[in-house]
């Protein structure tokens, strides 16, 4: 029978070379699995920024109709005002209706500071500096953004008369 015997023990320049490829390895091993796993969350992120872009696209994609639907609102906010028409009111009062249903909200402005976030000054007058003493045209947000600032009248600073 024969017997196998064991390689003989490399030599010590050898052991050297190979104990220095496997350093120069799981140094490659290591920024490998770095640039994967960079990779991986890029992708995350990319695929987390598509639908949170895909969702903001579908709530705001309404807006350009929406915002034709504003002036005729404003037309009907007239009449009511200037007339005693009950079919008037109750047309407001479903477009209004509508209007809360896709996200769409009146904002707030006389008595408020001016913000050109939310206000455009037409023209200033007789008041508080910077304050919206009139709303000539009301703003709208759309699920809390900006549809239409709303059109003011801002205090100039100077006394009533």
């Amino acid at each position: 029978m024969s017997s196998i015997s064991p390689p003989p023990p490399p030599a010590e320049s050898d052991l050297e070379r190979l104990t220095a490829e496997n350093q120069l390895l799981q140094e490659q091993i290591a920024k490998l699995t770095d640039v994967a796993a960079r990779a991986q969350a890029d992708l995350l992120n990319f695929k987390e920024r598509m639908k949170r872009e895909g969702n903001e696209l579908r709530t705001f994609a309404i807006a350009p109709l929406l915002l034709g639907l504003l002036p005729i609102r404003d037309d009907l906010v007239r009449m009511v005002e200037h007339s005693s028409n009950d079919g008037s009111a109750q047309i407001l009062a479903k477009i209004d209706a509508l209007l809360k249903t896709f996200g769409v909200e009146s904002m707030e402005s006389a008595g408020k500071m001016v913000n050109p976030d939310y206000h455009q000054i037409v023209h200033a007058g007789p008041g508080e500096k910077d304050m919206v003493i009139v709303a000539h045209e009301e703003g709208f947000l759309l699920h809390g953004k900006v549809l239409r600032p709303a059109k003011v009248m801002a205090g100039d600073g100077s006394a009533a008369a």
